[in-house]
């Protein structure tokens, strides 16, 4: 049976890729760290609710605030590798990003002390299931991912919509896409972000109710500074940056503890490949044939 799936990107309020007065690891030293905030926010509604959530972490936190990790895992909950400093896949050379990967994972598994086998990639930008780098995550021993969707121009509209093997050139991966609806007419992921805080809850909570009744398991994800009531000023990033950083941003923490207080969440790693009709293994190979139906 078909359960949501909490997830947690755990990064900094500063980790805002392509901005070089922000994306540039040398200035991050100087800024003021703030993930715990939100993070133990997020931890404290689990708490209460009962449920469990996916913390894909960065390397680079991992190695500043070793505690916390240990915390996230402590508290019951999977810990997951988000790269190591926040870089898009498609901005590094296959060899760079298997460096960046194996950097982040090995600092991740020797705080927890155990396999951390799942990847999320920032901003979705593994963009397609024909990107090679998904041969590179199976060889490194990574057997699920959850960095693709169907939303130009993050994702391309042939990526599975639902929970879907991809076969890689080094063996098969499990690709859990994020929960999709539209927005103004367009494809866009209702799991997170600002489409989905800008989107009205009612919806939202709907396409949740489809996919559970359609066997698929809906994919949410938030970040620990939607949490954070003293998120620091950003100046000098762009409008559309802006929007996409702070609109309808106070709004996810209501929006989870009413969502937590109706279903029961669990982790990443619970959900299995599904087909079409619910109820076999669906395949995709690198070629991108589409699969499944949209959420």
């Amino acid at each position: 049976m078909a359960a949501p799936i909490l997830t947690v990107d755990v990064e900094e309020w500063f980790h805002v890729c392509g901005h070089r007065a922000y994306s540039d690891p040398d200035t991050w030293a100087g800024r003021e760290k703030r993930v715990h905030v939100g993070v133990e926010r997020i931890l404290a509604l689990l708490d209460e609710s009962g449920s469990t959530a996916t913390f894909f972490v960065l390397g680079w936190i991992a190695r500043q605030s070793p505690a916390l990790v240990r915390r996230i895992a402590d508290a019951g909950h999977d810990v997951a590798c988000h790269g190591d400093r926040h870089r898009r896949v498609f901005e590094m050379t296959l060899e760079e990003f298997r460096e960046d990967l194996q950097k982040s994972r090995d600092s991740l598994q020797e705080i927890v002390g155990r396999s951390v086998t799942s990847f999320r990639a920032p901003e979705w930008s593994m963009k397609s299931a024909r990107n090679p780098a998904f041969a590179v995550l199976a060889e490194e021993g990574f057997t699920l991912d959850s960095s693709l969707t169907t939303a130009p121009p993050v994702g391309e509209p042939s990526n599975p919509e639902r929970p879907a093997t991809l076969e890689t050139a080094s063996g098969p991966i499990l690709e859990v896409p994020p929960l999709m609806g539209t927005f103004f007419g367009f494809r866009a992921i209702w799991g997170g972000g600002v489409c989905a805080r800008l989107t009205r809850e009612s919806r939202v909570s709907a396409a949740i109710e489809r996919a559970l009744a359609d066997g698929v398991s809906p994919v949410l994800y938030a970040h620990p500074w939607e949490f954070d009531d003293a998120h620091p000023p950003m100046p000098g990033l762009s409008p559309v940056q802006r929007l996409v950083h702070f609109a309808g941003r106070k709004r996810t923490e209501g929006r989870w503890r009413r969502l937590l207080a109706r279903h029961r969440f669990g982790a990443i790693s619970s959900v299995q490949a599904t087909s079409a009709n619910g109820k076999r293994e669906e395949k995709n190979s690198m070629n991108g044939k589409r699969g499944g139906i949209a959420a």
